[in-house]
């Protein structure tokens, strides 16, 4: 993924920690209040993407299970680091595919529209209120962004039923 970044206002957003069986990736800001006052979590950070086009597309491509099977196999399981996408493997082609870019648009939508707000009360801090998203709800569309990534990769049928099921009793309560 590393090849496609650069300095532009085509940010991805996602937390560096946390998350258990899912990582978040957005385009926009998860809202955040301190005490009623609106900030940024510690645990969030961006990167840009250098093309407009592919900023859907990067964001669906690291919601996929695709991604999520190759986190498991190289990273530490407990933060994501910058190495964990920098050095995930994208074919351009899969950026470039138009299905790919409107189904990270879909899920993006519905990452907002299943989110809840999460209040903290906490001694030292105050009260905090954190956008928590419920990724479960969106695991049907993260299936078709993996059916449709399967062929960019040379993924079998076999493999993608690997990777579309990799981990789904946990990730999905089951």
């Amino acid at each position: 993924m590393e090849e496609f970044t650069g300095r532009s206002n085509n940010l991805v957003y996602y937390r560096t920690t946390g998350g258990l069986y899912w990582k978040v990736f957005t385009d926009f800001a998860p809202m955040f209040y301190i005490n009623g006052i609106a900030g940024s979590s510690s645990r969030e950070t961006s990167f840009s993407l250098t093309d407009e086009k592919h900023l859907k597309a990067g964001i669906a491509i690291l919601s996929s299970d695709v991604y999520w099977w190759w986190y498991t196999v190289t990273s530490n399981l407990r933060d994501l680091n910058p190495s964990d996408w920098k050095n995930f493997p994208v074919p351009e082609s899969a950026l470039d595919d138009l299905k790919i870019q409107k189904l990270g648009a879909e899920y993006i939508a519905d990452l907002q529209r299943n989110s809840v707000m999460l209040v903290r009360n906490q001694k030292s801090t105050g009260r905090t209120e954190t956008q928590s998203f419920k990724i479960q709800k969106s695991k049907p569309i993260i299936d078709e962004i993996d059916k449709v990534l399967a062929p960019h990769y040379g993924f079998t049928d076999e493999e993608l039923d690997f990777i579309i099921n990799y981990d789904i009793k946990y990730r999905m309560g089951r």
